[in-house]
């Protein structure tokens, strides 16, 4: 195969981090933490409650993410948190 041929598309280390992490995965843009959410949710008599892990990077390569803490929300406390930013001017 001829390696002139190949385009390569360059992306970002956010864009590659979050590749590797997957979908339920939210990368803080400053820090080595991220947001870990789980595929099912629970619905109870107060919403529908979301299971997420704050979790923070590894510094050395090989090693596993380590877990700060479990957090339980509602989506609708999220898309309520969500809708009221807005960006500085």
């Amino acid at each position: 195969m001829d390696n002139n041929k190949i385009k390569r598309f360059p992306i970002t280390y956010s864009q590659r981090r979050k590749n590797s992490l997957g979908p339920l995965h939210v990368e803080c843009q400053i820090s080595g933490r991220y947001l870990k959410f789980y595929k099912n949710s629970s619905m109870l008599q107060g919403g529908e409650f979301i299971t997420l892990d704050v979790m923070a990077t590894p510094t050395e390569d090989g090693k596993a993410s380590k877990k700060i803490c479990q957090m339980i929300v509602t989506r609708e406390d999220l898309i309520e948190a969500l809708n009221n930013i807005t960006p500085k001017e």
